[in-house]
């Protein structure tokens, strides 16, 4: 998967543990046990897992030629995340982040995150706001 929605442990079925905030996943952690919780998370697991492709399989890229983890950096970056953000969301290195943000940046032609932007919207890579 490009991003996950957030880290989580699941012990069972039956008890689960989730950052307290998905921005710093080092601030701490909860652990649930309640069944509707649990379950709810599990829910969540098992449709991430199903649409996942295996590890190493070439990512299939959309009708705009974007890879899911480009779309993602490119709508991440238009919400305003810096790289390091980016790159938690991601489950990469800061560094990865910055790589596939400039390969955008030099894909749109353009001299700048914002001109990227501006012109991400204009090619349709981005939903006007």
């Amino acid at each position: 998967m490009a991003t996950l929605p957030t880290r989580m442990i699941i012990i069972d079925r039956a008890t689960a543990v989730i950052p307290v905030t998905s921005d710093d996943t080092a601030a701490g952690a909860v652990v649930l046990t309640g069944n509707g919780t649990v379950t709810a998370l599990c829910a969540l697991f098992e449709s991430v897992w199903a649409a996942a492709r295996p590890l190493g399989q070439t990512p299939i890229r959309d009708p705009r030629g974007l890879l899911p983890q480009e779309q993602t950096t490119l709508t991440l970056l238009a919400d305003g995340h810096t790289d390091d953000a980016i790159a938690k969301r991601l489950g990469v290195s800061p560094r990865t982040a910055r790589r596939i943000a400039t390969d955008l940046i030099e894909r749109l032609n353009a001299r700048s995150r914002f001109e990227a932007g501006v012109k991400a919207v204009q090619q349709g890579w981005l939903p006007a706001k």
